[in-house]
């Protein structure tokens, strides 16, 4: 009995061959490398403290003085809407002007329909390609061709003709299904570099509104500064002409005031800088855009930051989905490159009919098909089909390089930040230790002025020194704020997936908020 099963065995072999030939045939293969995405990184943590150093029980809500700690929050989500932590009504609109009306966006979402069209034009040639057509033609022949001239072979007619055709490749070893994988990852990269783009324009109305906040104060407290010195001048030119006071100690304060006043206006040229870039990102001609006026005050800041470990990281960040889009494009241009150098084989067929009077076209007789098939296949292109397929390969590690390269800038950048946040809170303590410093300097000389232990230029000098401690004061609040908005930034923004992708027109910038997977603060 066993022997009388093999021998059946062999004898379907054929036939099973034949089969996986003809299912080989129709189906086809596709040839090239199958794309795997880049491993994640071993790295699953950042070296930092668990919060920065501050006031135990600092809240929003105190004095400027405070200072709050900030804690980190390992393998913690960004939220959508991070930029709501800055706890900004104004902020918040304005944000969703930029989104609404940004041109950067709507070009992105137009290259991105752009991109569905190509996918959709690729996929095409999945599946046959028929067409139809007809003619109409007035036609004169005469014998003169061959050799008789008498005008009685002379023949007038006119020619009708309708014909449908059909042609499908069999796409044996997959160009057509690369070229379809290769035009899906352009369209993901080209959403991920719109959504990168979104999240910058976000991060740039944060960081701009930021910016004024800290040139409105530097400007105020320069004005009080400019007060104060012309307020002392007054007095020191009174006392000099009572003999009191010297030309000299007038002409010091004089030019302090002057450079004082000098340095006032880069701040007023920078804050109509910054009032402007935010007319641009939200869209507005500068010379239509109201002055949001920011103030620090205005702002809180976030106790609760999220810090995404590495191998979230690249699951998040856009810039580093689009570049391993980019990878995955150049993998499938390595199998449409392969397969330029394997043969191919078409189908095709055509019916047509020929008459000399439209009637006769729906004659049988008048019918006209053809159907056959056409292989063809590079013997000789010179080594061009070759280098073609090398070009291919060394893209393919050229876009790995970059993807690595985006990842380690990337990461560099969290690094960067986190180290930035817990250096500006140790910064802001210290110049809060000066300014306070230079707060008791100044009430011990007035306490002197009073009892005639020092004069007015000694009261002078130590207001300008605590006006000074001030201003340092003020730069290392607005660059915590800033960097606390750049660790948002560089953590990847927060985007939403699935049906509120930013890459689709919204009317309201909330509606990207993925509460679901929020970091709340």
């Amino acid at each position: 009995m066993r022997t009388v099963l093999l021998t059946r065995s062999r004898a379907q072999r054929p036939a099973l061959t034949a089969a996986f030939m003809l299912i080989t045939l129709i189906t086809g293969c596709t040839v090239g490398p199958d794309y795997h995405p880049p491993a994640a990184p071993a790295s699953n943590a950042y070296d930092i403290n668990g919060s920065t150093t501050g006031d135990e029980n600092a809240e929003a809500s105190d004095s400027r003085e405070s200072i709050p700690k900030q804690a980190f929050e390992r393998a913690s989500k960004v939220r959508a809407d991070w930029y709501k932590v800055f706890g900004s009504d104004k902020l918040d609109a304005l944000i969703g002007r930029a989104i609404q009306h940004s041109p950067t966006l709507a070009a992105g979402r137009a290259r991105i329909k752009a991109a569905r069209e190509v996918v959709k034009e690729n996929k095409a040639a999945l599946y046959p390609q028929i067409g139809v057509n007809g003619g109409y033609s007035r036609n004169r022949v005469t014998g003169a061709q061959f050799g008789i001239t008498q005008s009685s072979f002379t023949n007038v007619f006119n020619l009708y003709q309708a014909q449908a055709t059909a042609s499908y490749d069999l796409d044996l070893f997959g160009k057509t299904r690369r070229m379809i994988e290769a035009s899906n990852a352009q369209l993901d990269e080209q959403q991920y570099q719109v959504i990168n783009t979104y999240v910058t324009l976000i991060n740039n109305v944060v960081a701009t509104a930021i910016t004024e906040a800290g040139l409105n104060a530097a400007i105020e407290t320069t004005r009080d500064i400019a007060k104060s010195q012309a307020d002392a001048l007054a007095i020191v030119r009174k006392q000099i002409k009572y003999g009191a006071a010297i030309d000299a100690d007038a002409t010091q304060i004089q030019t302090q005031l002057a450079r004082t006043r000098a340095s006032l206006e880069p701040l007023l040229k920078q804050k109509t800088l910054a009032v402007n870039r935010l007319a641009v990102l939200v869209g507005s001609n500068p010379g239509d855009f109201s002055d949001p006026d920011f103030t620090l005050d205005q702002l809180r800041l976030p106790h609760k930051l999220p810090v995404s470990v590495p191998g979230q990281l690249v699951e998040q960040r856009p810039d580093i989905l689009a570049a391993a889009a980019a990878v995955h494009a150049a993998s499938a241009r390595i199998g449409v490159a392969t397969a330029n150098l394997l043969p191919d084989i078409s189908i095709s067929g055509s019916y047509s009919r020929s008459a000399l009077t439209p009637s006769d076209l729906g004659d049988p007789a008048f019918a006209l098909y053809s159907l056959g098939a056409s292989l063809s296949a590079p013997l000789f292109e010179g080594g061009r089909l070759h280098a073609a397929k090398r070009q291919a390969q060394d893209l393919f590690v050229a876009a790995l390089s970059d993807y690595r390269a985006t990842t380690l800038s990337a990461f560099g950048e969290v690094a960067n930040s986190l180290r930035s946040i817990e250096s500006d809170a140790r910064a802001l303590e210290a110049q809060r230790t000066a300014l306070r410093a230079a707060r008791n300097n100044l009430q011990t000389v007035r306490t002197q002025l009073k009892n005639g232990a020092a004069d007015y230029v000694n009261l002078y000098t130590a207001q300008a020194q605590y006006q000074s401690a001030e201003l340092d004061y003020t730069e290392a609040r607005v660059t915590r704020y800033r960097d606390t908005a750049d660790l948002f930034r560089a953590l990847g923004g927060g985007w939403a997936k699935g049906d509120r992708m930013p890459t689709a027109r919204t009317t309201d910038a909330s509606r990207h908020s993925d509460s679901a997977n929020a970091h709340t603060d």
